[in-house]
């Protein structure tokens, strides 16, 4: 069969606009009425068919439902990338990924590249941005542009990282969103809502959990549409809901085991990139050139988004935007314009030393390339079953020539600083905990060579996925024979010896963790990660001299690495050598001031020192980010008391015994606390407290 009519496929995404102020957003550039409140909302791993208002049944979703009764819908929305990081970049500047320099899960927003905020800090709003995943830290460069970012996931070290600080649920990033709101309600804003929940695993609350016990994904679904309706429901009683322009879109689709791909960013196809969009325009601003419930089936993209939300606030589009506004297609004036859709993923090239994969679709085809590329004719086949390259070439090449044509006219001239960079071990350990592997590859993945298919992988892939997951809830054995597996098959593979290495360190099985860390240093001596985690083994393993050397070697290459620096402190601090390891800590703390594990371990280096003053600046610190962290408390108790602070100590040692009554020291130094007040009596009673708990605190003479 004969395959024509290249079309142009488009990206879908969510956006809020709140206009309180009014603004004709359709009738032309330059009105100088008042600005218009705008509220970006996103939300993670959402697949435009699994919501009701796109003809999924399974589901009811009323506030979707209802926003989309009361907006314009984009039927055929195609993201840039199905992975988290990049594409909300694309999202929040309107530009490619190979432009804008996020290509992975981790790296950071090319230098230069304008954002969304900014573009709004410059019209004269307020900006504020609640995330619910450490994803999306500001240390990745979203938060350009933003007043106020909410990213604040504790964490306090490598060791203590778990799932619960890495993301938090619906409701409580729409009570900081509320809680922000409430504060601007009197000057315009722009605010960025990010939910995360569909994003797996998929453990939706109640009654979500029970409702939906085999379909727990639409479970997730439907909990962010009921906190969405609580989101709009505060609007409206605060009168701002009316006057306000929603957008509401995602990140990336899910493919829920299409392609025997069970999550998302390994491939490109068309689950994991297609995504939800509906505009909500107020009637004062389309001035009835925008119908209510209008389903657009035009072809957009998530890079024309931004250009879109200034076409509505009646502003020229910025000539760094890279898509196109949508609002003539709204207005029902481009009916038959579809926008060709670009999409890539280098997830498998970077973690995996496999190929990356792009793609150019229309509406009716779709091209990926690949080691072995493929054809797909979506009218057909829209589930891409059938790979058609064969008997279709030209209309392949036809596709490939436009691809290369949208690389090379957006291309940055000037790439600057940015981009994909390799992270500490305390962020692999986050990102492993939501699903996502954040080691390089390095090696022939860095370079030009051909590299396998991600295809033929897909099954090697998978079984790493299920290593992951037995991992993050604690079957850490099982999770080691399928890496043993998997590297008895790919023995050069840098990934698996670096996993095996890390589990092997969890088990307190250091010295093999030792061999394992080796054989990715072997396969990839490019891995300062692999470096770092190597030191850390050496050390548990109690050869000191190695720890050091390898961990020296690591500042050497990378001396701002702070979690080298940390570790250094430690491997000092062992020696006896306080001063060198408060040295290395204030420059740790200098870097990550939030970082509470370092900021206690200054603390305690300071009290071996007999510096009790800067012991309990260094404690204070760590309680602005940890303030229910016993340890801390314990420590900072034990510094006022030296300080002989006594009321100061009081205060802490109260705390501790509240957190955790069951703690003898605490109580002990409650007891200290009360002697130093005079206050025998309840000095007595802590002491016979922390004597009860643990014998060895003879309470002493008073």
């Amino acid at each position: 069969m004969r395959i024509s009519s290249l079309g142009k496929p488009y990206f879908i995404l969510i956006l809020v606009c709140w206009l309180g102020f009014g603004s004709n957003l359709i009738a032309g550039q330059g009105d100088t009425k008042p600005l218009t409140n705008v509220v970006l909302v996103t939300v993670d791993t959402l697949r435009a068919d699994h919501l009701r208002a796109y003809g999924y049944e399974a589901v009811k979703t009323p506030a979707i439902n209802a926003l989309a009764a009361e907006g314009v819908l984009f039927e055929n929305v195609i993201v840039q990338t199905p992975i988290t990081l990049p594409s909300h970049a694309s999202i929040l500047t309107g530009t490619y990924p190979f432009y804008h320099g996020l290509q992975d899960v981790v790296g950071r927003l090319r230098d230069g590249v304008p954002t969304l905020a900014e573009w709004f800090k410059e019209q004269g709003y307020a900006t504020g941005a609640v995330v619910g995943s450490s994803v999306l830290l500001s240390q990745w460069g979203l938060s350009r542009g933003f007043d106020f970012y909410e990213d604040n996931f504790p964490t306090q070290g490598i060791r203590q990282v778990d799932f619960s600080r890495v993301e938090r649920p619906a409701n409580h990033v729409i009570d900081l969103a509320l809680r922000w709101v409430e504060g601007k309600r009197d000057q315009p804003f722009f605010l960025w809502i990010h939910l995360y929940d569909p994003h797996d695993p998929y453990e939706p609350p109640e009654p979500f959990a029970s409702q939906y016990r085999d379909q727990p994904y639409d479970g997730e679904v439907e909990f962010i549409d009921s906190e969405l309706g609580r989101f709009f429901e505060v609007l409206k009683q605060w009168g701002l809901y009316q006057d306000s322009l929603i957008v509401f879109t995602s990140d990336h689709g899910e493919s829920l085991g299409e392609h025997k791909e069970k999550y998302h960013a390994y491939y490109i196809y068309d689950c994991s990139l297609r995504i939800p969009l509906v505009f909500r325009v107020p009637p004062h601003l389309s001035r009835g050139q925008l119908s209510s419930g209008s389903r657009i089936p035009n072809q957009v993209r998530s890079v024309d988004i931004a250009p879109t939300v200034m076409q509505l606030l009646g502003k020229q589009v910025t000539e760094w935007i890279q898509g196109e506004g949508l609002v003539a297609m709204m207005a029902g004036k481009r009916p038959n314009i579809h926008l060709g859709a670009y999409a890539e993923t280098h997830y498998p090239r970077i973690h995996f030393g496999w190929s990356p994969l792009f793609s150019y679709s229309t509406p009716d085809q779709k091209y990926i390339e690949a080691p072995i590329s493929e054809l797909y004719d979506l009218k057909q086949d829209s589930g891409e079953l059938q790979n058609i390259i064969e008997t279709e070439s030209a209309l392949a090449n036809q596709l490939k020539n436009r691809m290369y044509e949208l690389q090379k006219k957006y291309a940055p001239v000037n790439p600057g600083a940015g981009g994909t960079e390799e992270v500490d071990a305390a962020t692999i350990e986050r990102l492993k905990s939501l699903g996502y592997v954040a080691f390089s590859a390095g090696g022939a993945a860095d370079s030009g060579l051909d590299l396998p298919d991600p295809k033929l992988k897909i099954d090697t892939y998978n079984r790493l996925n299920q290593a992951i997951e037995l991992s993050r809830t604690g079957e850490r054995e099982a999770a080691v024979s399928i890496l043993r597996e998997v590297a008895g098959k790919e023995p050069e593979m840098p990934i698996v010896h670096f996993m095996l290495g890390s589990e092997y360190f969890h088990l307190g099985l250091f010295l093999k963790a030792v061999e394992e860390f080796q054989q990715t240093l072997k396969y990839n001596p490019e891995s300062n990660v692999a470096r770092f985690s190597l030191a850390r083994s050496y050390l548990r393993s109690g050869l000191i001299d190695k720890a050091e050397g390898v961990v020296r070697e690591l500042i050497t290459l990378e001396p701002a690495n702070y979690g080298a620096r940390h570790l250094l402190a430690t491997i000092l601090a062992k020696r006896g050598d306080y001063q060198g390891a408060v040295q290395e800590e204030l420059f740790v703390v200098e870097h990550r001031p939030s970082y509470v594990e370092a900021l206690n371990n200054l603390g305690s280096y300071s009290l071996n020192l007999g510096d009790n003053q800067q012991a309990s600046e260094a404690y204070l610190q760590a309680l602005q980010s940890a303030p229910n962290s016993v340890m801390v408390r314990v420590n900072l108790a034990l510094a006022f008391l030296n300080l002989r602070q006594f009321e100061k100590a009081l205060e802490q040692a109260q705390a501790v015994t509240r957190l955790a009554p069951e703690l003898a020291l605490g109580h002990y130094y409650l007891g200290q606390a009360y002697r130093g007040q005079g206050m025998d009596g309840e000095a007595s009673a802590a002491f016979l407290k922390a004597k009860e708990l643990d014998p060895k605190f003879d309470a002493p003479n008073l």
